[in-house]
């Protein structure tokens, strides 16, 4: 069975910002933010515009033919995209995902909402 480590690993395979470069970006009209969380942690707190896409179906949004493709990825290929979860495990993962399934310019927040929460209102 693989390591907690080595699945972590793929954080060395895409781009990583910090809550506080996710925050210049908070009011970017050519940035969305991604919030792979559960639909509860979503429904209660989120950052900004955030789209919900629950990272249990994410290769269902992105995949081109799928029932649950969401046309927004395909409508907006130069947009950049920044992917966060609770902690940062998920994001990174979805982040990486994102990445190998044709998504251009996709970023994820280290830390998530946790780091998130420390800046918000700074």
């Amino acid at each position: 069975m693989k390591k907690f480590e080595d699945l972590m690993s793929v954080k060395n395979e895409i781009e990583n910002i910090t809550a506080e470069e996710a925050k210049e970006k908070l009011n970017d009209p050519n940035v969305q933010f991604i919030d792979v969380r559960d639909k509860e942690s979503f429904e209660k707190e989120t950052i900004g515009n955030a789209m919900h896409l629950d990272k249990a179906f994410l290769e269902f949004y992105l995949a081109e033919g799928s029932p649950l493709e969401n046309d927004f990825f395909k409508n907006n290929p130069n947009k950049e995209y920044v992917v966060f979860c609770g902690v940062g495990g998920q994001g990174t993962l979805a982040t990486k995902t994102m990445q190998d399934m044709g998504i251009k310019n996709v970023k994820n927040i280290t830390g998530g909402m946790a780091e998130w929460e420390k800046i918000k209102n700074n």
